[in-house]
C-alpha cells in the first residue's frame, strides 16, 4: 500500500476525508484508514490501475464556481418538545420528516453501538431521533456516497446532511446535482478526531467501570444558556456537565484535536455548496421573547431548491442581514485558527497512555489554595 500518490490524491494537510475517491474507485483500490492522530485518510493499495479517477472526482482539486449570496433567516419549529431536544431550533426534524412523508431516504450522522459517530440512512420517521443533536466528531461515511446513489437511481428523493466538505464530495462522487437531492450542510468550526473521541469513550468505561450506552454531546435543559454534555452509562450512572467542562468540551474549545486542514478550511464562508445551511443563531435579547434564545437556528437557503424546500416547511421565520449572520458564527467569515498545543497534544497522543494525555490536556486545572479554600467554605454553607 501506498500513501497519497502525488500525481492522483491531494497532500494530506488538504485532504478533507471526505472519501469521495474511495467510494468511487473503479478497482476498489482505495481504503479510508486512520492515521496516528485518529482521521481517515484515503491509501491506495496495488490494485490501484492508476486510472485517475479519483483525482477527477476530488473535490480538493477543483475550484467551486462561486454562488449567488444566499437568503439569510432565523428560524424555529413551532413545536416546543422539538426544539428542546435539539441543538437549535429544531429545523432538520421538519426538513427530514418532509423527506421522509415523500417516500424518501435521509442520511445524517449517528452514534453507533460502540458511541462512534458514523452516517446512517434512515427511512422510518422512528429511527430521526438518532440523526437529531450536534455530533462534532468527524463522521465516518463508510459506502453512504454508493448508497445515495443507488437511492436515487430508484427514483425516490434523499436528503444528505453533512459538513460542506462531505456535501461536496457527495456532489463530485455523483458528477452531477441530481434534482432529488436535497443537501443540507452545517456551519462547522471543524471536525474533532474520530481516534481522540474513541479513547474519551474508553476513558469514561474505565473511570465507571461500566460502559457508556448514549451520549448527547450538546442537550439543553429549560432555563439554562449553555449546552451540556451528558452520558448515560450501562450500570444506570450518569454524568451531566456543561458542554465547556467536559473533558471534550475543554478539548474542542482549545482547538486540540481538529483535523488539520480544518485550520485553512475552503468552505468557512457564506459560499456553500449545499442547497441549506443550519447553525445556530444568538439573537439580541428583545428577539420573539416568547421562544428561548438558544433554540433558534441560523437558516442560509443557497439555492432554488432549497428555496423550495424551505417555502414549503411550516417553520417559524425571520428574515437577517448576511452581516447578522456572519457576526454571530465565525465559521460563515474564516477557518479556526490552530492551537499551539496542537503538536503536543497529539505528540503526547501517539505515546502515552490515554489517561495521562487526558490529565495533561483536558482535565479542568486545581484551583489555587485560596480559591479551593473558599469553594469548600461555601459548599459547606450549602449543606
Amino acid at each position: 500500500m501506498t500513501d497519497h500518490p502525488a500525481s492522483l490524491l491531494p497532500e494530506r494537510g488538504s485532504c478533507t476525508g471526505c472519501g469521495a475517491c474511495a467510494s468511487g474507485c473503479p478497482k476498489g483500490a482505495i481504503h479510508m484508514l486512520p492515521d496516528r492522530e485518529g482521521f481517515l485518510y484515503p491509501t491506495v493499495t496495488d490494485a490501484c490501475i492508476q486510472c485517475g479517477h479519483c483525482a477527477h472526482i476530488c473535490p480538493v482539486r477543483k475550484q467551486r464556481e462561486p454562488r449567488p449570496e444566499p437568503a439569510v433567516f432565523a428560524a424555529w419549529n413551532p413545536d416546543a418538545a422539538v426544539r428542546q431536544a435539539s441543538t437549535a431550533g429544531g429545523v432538520f426534524p421538519l426538513l427530514a420528516e418532509y423527506i421522509l412523508d415523500e417516500g424518501g431516504v435521509v442520511f445524517g450522522a449517528a452514534l453507533d453501538e460502540e458511541l462512534q459517530v458514523r452516517h446512517i440512512a434512515v427511512k422510518d420517521k422512528a429511527e430521526l431521533p438518532r440523526l437529531r443533536g450536534a455530533k462534532p466528531v468527524q463522521s465516518d461515511l463508510g459506502d453512504s456516497f454508493r448508497r445515495v446513489r443507488h437511492y436515487l437511481d430508484q427514483g425516490r428523493r434523499v436528503l444528505f446532511s453533512g459538513t460542506p466538505c462531505q456535501v461536496d464530495g457527495l456532489y463530485h462522487f455523483l458528477g452531477e446535482h441530481p434534482e432529488r437531492l436535497l443537501t443540507c450542510d452545517v456551519v462547522c468550526s471543524g471536525v474533532s478526531s474520530p481516534g481522540v473521541w474513541s479513547q474519551l469513550v474508553r476513558s469514561m468505561a474505565y473511570i465507571k467501570r461500566q460502559p457508556p450506552v448514549a451520549v448527547s454531546f450538546c442537550g439543553k435543559l429549560p432555563g439554562e444558556k449553555e449546552r451540556r454534555f451528558h452520558v448515560r452509562f450501562d450500570g444506570g450512572a450518569q454524568y451531566d456537565a456543561p458542554f465547556g467542562k467536559s473533558d471534550f468540551g475543554r478539548g474542542l474549545r482549545q482547538r486540540l484535536f481538529l483535523r488539520p486542514v480544518c485550520h485553512r478550511c475552503p468552505y468557512a464562508s457564506t459560499d456553500r455548496p449545499a442547497d441549506l445551511t443550519l447553525g445556530m443563531y444568538q439573537p439580541p435579547r428583545d428577539f420573539h421573547p416568547e421562544v428561548p434564545r438558544y433554540s433558534i437556528s441560523l437558516l442560509l437557503v443557497n439555492s432554488a431548491k432549497g428555496a423550495h424546500y424551505f417555502d414549503t416547511l411550516p417553520l417559524k421565520r425571520e428574515k437577517l442581514t448576511l452581516e447578522q449572520a456572519v457576526s454571530c458564527n465565525g465559521a460563515l467569515a474564516a477557518p479556526t485558527a490552530p492551537s499551539v498545543q496542537r503538536e503536543d497534544f497529539f505528540a503526547a497522543f501517539a505515546q502515552q497512555p490515554f489517561q495521562q494525555v487526558r490529565n495533561r490536556f483536558l482535565s479542568a486545572a486545581p484551583l489555587p489554595r485560596p480559591l479551593e479554600k473558599l469553594r469548600r467554605m461555601l459548599n459547606k454553607r450549602k449543606e
